[in-house]
């Protein structure tokens, strides 16, 4: 009986990383015009207050961005943090739960700046947190 319900247990765990591992949004068209990433990091289990950030990350970059993110001017990744081959990047941004950063790249160089207080901050109007996403997004393409 004990090792029907380890046996179990591991089938459960191994099914759920395998489905959000799925949920790993990585767009990043050209590399060699990329000029800005856009980063949300998030755990395996979620609030709403996580789930909004991500959903109104997307839907900044769709209305406003669409253009760039497809020529590859713009990249956008969401990734979970928790999930071991998520490791080396997490590490990267210094990513251990919710984190939204955007990341400038210039001459083959990094500069990366974390909007994660930003984000929980602003969060609460959806509206307000996208005007001032795309106004920090369009600073940074300059």
């Amino acid at each position: 009986m004990k090792k029907l319900a380890i046996l179990l247990f591991t089938i459960s765990l191994s099914f759920q990383g395998m489905a959000q591992s799925k949920g790993d949004t990585i767009i990043s068209n050209d590399t060699a015009k990329l000029k800005l990433k856009v980063l949300y990091f998030h755990v395996t289990n979620r609030c709403n207050t996580c789930r909004s950030i991500e959903a109104a990350v997307r839907k900044t970059i769709k209305e406003n961005f669409q253009s760039e993110l497809d020529s590859g001017i713009v990249a956008l990744y969401v990734i979970n943090c928790e999930l071991p081959e998520n490791k080396v990047i997490s590490q990267k941004y210094d990513a251990y739960g919710a984190t939204l950063a955007v990341t400038k790249m210039f001459g083959g160089k990094e500069a990366t700046e974390d909007l994660t207080n930003f984000a929980f901050s602003k969060i609460h109007d959806e509206d307000i947190f996208i005007n001032d996403l795309k106004i920090k997004i369009t600073e940074l393409l300059k």
